[in-house]
């Protein structure tokens, strides 16, 4: 009797957490279902009088699919580009015995822990004199920049699992370090691979601040930039702000449900590991 009602009582708990969680959530989905008249009503309409879709007509009649674009063709460069660099540095790490090895290491995580208000202004200056300042270009750069060191860290430690045995093996059979790379480690290592690049994806995919610092042409902007030109100095479109949060949060939330498996297993075996 008393282990059931402890489970009922941690499932309770658990729904309660659940519902905690969800609710910001819903509520979005059920603002952005609103008719404009109830978006704004005090006391608040928790289920609307009918469907409609004109926020979002209002929202995809904007500026913001050319944002969505935008942020997609970064995000997915940003990706490809951390774990192809990270994979490289973290196989040299685990492979290559060199004085300074670890400290060399360690040192490439110092950069991610300085505060992002703290790199816009040499960042800036980097990209004015290379006339940077206001394109695609200047934010792959400065994410990769950001993401780098936490992927290297956690390929690292991802890498050390894989029996270098199966290197060796390999070498006598003739492969160059880099087939072995992509032809033997990267596989087996698919599960961190796909940890690093869901992290790189969904950072890269939401970020403001160096977006907001960076990028000034409205047919240049990202997503989060868009988000914030629905709020206006004396009015906020809360309905196309709910819708277009919608329409982000939809990609990462597929992103998120189908790999989570292999996410929390990769960013949990590369920091045991590393």
């Amino acid at each position: 009797m008393k282990k059931r009602l402890w489970n009922a009582a941690k499932y309770g708990v658990l729904v309660l957490l659940s519902i905690w969680s969800l609710f910001p959530f819903a509520w979005m989905l059920i603002t952005s279902l609103k008719p404009e008249s109830e978006v704004y009503a005090v006391p608040p309409i928790w289920i609307p009088s009918r469907v409609t879709g004109e926020h979002y007509v209002r929202v995809l009649r904007s500026q913001f699919p050319r944002a969505v674009v935008n942020s997609t063709v970064i995000a997915l460069a940003v990706t490809f580009l951390v774990l192809l660099l990270s994979s490289l540095a973290a196989y040299g790490f685990t492979r290559f015995r060199f004085r300074g090895n670890r400290a060399l290491l360690l040192s490439s995580l110092f950069g991610h822990f300085l505060p992002e208000a703290v790199r816009f202004f040499p960042l800036y200056m980097f990209f004015l004199c290379f006339g940077l300042v206001n394109t695609h270009q200047s934010l792959v750069l400065t994410y990769i920049s950001v993401l780098l060191p936490i992927s290297i860290w956690t390929l690292t430690g991802y890498f050390q699992s894989i029996p270098e045995e199966l290197d060796e093996a390999a070498m006598i059979d003739g492969c160059s370090r880099l087939r072995i790379l992509f032809r033997i480690v990267l596989p087996l290592a698919s599960p961190g691979l796909i940890s690093v690049g869901v992290f790189c994806f969904i950072w890269a995919w939401q970020e403001f601040l160096f977006a907001l610092v960076l990028i000034n042409d409205p047919e240049k902007r990202t997503i989060a930039l868009a988000l914030a030109q629905f709020l206006g100095q004396y009015y906020i479109d809360w309905g196309g702000i709910m819708a277009a949060t919608t329409i982000t949060v939809l990609p990462t939330t597929i992103v998120f449900v189908l790999f989570q498996k292999w996410l929390v297993a990769g960013l949990t075996k590369g920091a045991l590991k590393g």
